[in-house]
């Protein structure tokens, strides 16, 4: 069997030489210097593996990515980042553009070798996987103890289920063989994609996603799943079969990068997100939306008196305070310090106005760890229609500025001139 061929691309030639030295004794290598001169090797050489930086010149390493991934002949090849760049931020852009690893500069040569062979492994079985289906040979009993799959008829009943995938189900086969696919379903996946899926295969397509499955063991755990038609010797439909990754891994350093460390909520970037997202389907279905901005009082002095360990722990508490006299619809973020932002969907001023209210009812009659009672202000704004996000934010933070100027412990809501189309035509 000929060598497995690694394409590494940096544009520093010290770290390619220290890439190319830890794996040339069981691999063929490779080394460009540039995205383009990896793209332009691409088209002539048989890669099996790509180790690719990111910070880059002319071409980074996302847009690479994205052009290996847009690309039938390169999109299966399997991408592991080498960059020195550990921002939580570029860890989950890195995963959205297809990488199947990310590993930070300096490396330890040992981490390295582990993680390209587990990758060349799993890439060879998946190879192996694909040839042997293509000629119908049924490879079920021989990676039964290796990959997570199951088969299942036309109408979605589990026919065979394989060793791996009971173990990380944490089920015995026979609790599973006759039931209905629908028993893996977590209640956490919108039945929009269920609806998408079988669209999908049974047009005689594959279709991939990424789903949060019950384990029997009690909680959920994150797949990458894969189904594609199964067909008989006479090319006839005799059900479908699923392959499944688990991608725990992947989604926590995900969720990790769109934390608060401290209070649990959304952080500023993916509270952002959201809003975005919403603010999309504002303009599409025509509902309303408010935002509400609340700052702790006099938090300064809590640090200053009680030292920040304090103030960290009235931080977190707040939180809670917060997440549990919202509503399901609403979204909760830490906005930053001592601010949060509260996104709330399907709600005019006067709703959020009486949400805010509330809120800080709740907040003066609460009783914090070591300092006691404390009170807070809250500015609101409902979303205009057409108004740039940029300017909605202005609003709310004019009217939290206003809620503090008179007193604070007090709820301000934004009004817009009267000629101001406020609402959703």
């Amino acid at each position: 069997m000929d060598k497995v061929t690694i394409l590494i691309v940096d544009d520093e030639p010290i770290n390619l030489k220290l890439v190319a030295q830890s794996l040339k004794e069981r691999y063929t290598i490779f080394v460009v210097r540039s995205g383009a001169e990896a793209l332009e090797l691409l088209q002539n050489h048989h890669i099996d593996l790509i180790l690719l930086d990111i910070n880059m010149p002319q071409m980074d390493g996302f847009e690479v990515a994205e052009k290996l991934k847009n690309s039938s002949r390169t999109a299966q090849i399997p991408v592991i980042f080498l960059t020195a760049d550990n921002s939580q931020e570029t860890i989950v852009q890195a995963f959205e553009v297809g990488a199947v690893d990310y590993i930070i500069k300096p490396f330890q040569p040992e981490e390295l070798n582990v993680r390209v062979d587990n990758h060349v492994r799993t890439n060879q079985l998946q190879k192996a996987l694909q040839k042997a289906l293509k000629n119908n040979i049924h490879l079920l009993e021989i990676i039964d103890a290796y990959v997570s799959f199951i088969k299942v008829n036309p109408q979605g009943i589990i026919q065979e289920i394989s060793d791996n995938f009971c173990k990380q189900l944490a089920c015995e086969k026979e609790s599973i063989l006759g039931k209905n696919v629908n028993i893996l379903k977590s209640g956490h996946t919108h039945h929009s994609l269920y609806q998408k899926l079988w669209e999908t295969i049974q047009s005689g397509e594959t279709f991939s996603y990424d789903i949060q499955d019950c384990s029997f063991a009690g909680g959920t755990n994150w797949y990458h799943v894969t189904i594609s038609p199964d067909y008989n010797y006479k090319n006839e439909l005799i059900g479908y079969i699923a392959f499944y990754e688990n991608i725990d891994e992947k989604i926590r350093f995900k969720h990790d990068a769109q934390t608060d460390m401290l209070t649990g909520l959304m952080n500023r970037a993916k509270i952002d997100e959201t809003l975005q997202i919403e603010i999309k389907r504002v303009q599409r279905f025509e509902y309303p939306l408010s935002l509400i901005l609340v700052d702790i009082d006099h938090f300064k002095e809590v640090n200053d008196t009680y030292g920040h360990q304090t103030g960290d722990i009235i931080l977190k508490e707040f939180a809670v305070l917060l997440t549990e006299n919202i509503r399901e619809t609403d979204s909760l973020g830490r906005w930053g310090g001592e601010e949060f932002l509260i996104i709330c969907l399907d709600t005019n001023a006067k709703g959020a106005f009486t949400l805010a209210e509330n809120l800080r009812k709740v907040v003066e009659s609460a009783t914090f760890s070591i300092i006691g009672s404390k009170t807070s202000s809250f500015g609101v704004c409902e979303y205009s229609y057409g108004e740039c996000i940029e300017e909605t934010f202005k609003h709310v933070d004019d009217a939290l500025y206003q809620a503090k100027e008179q007193g604070r412990n007090k709820v301000i809501l934004f009004e817009y001139p009267i000629d101001h189309n406020r609402s959703i035509p």
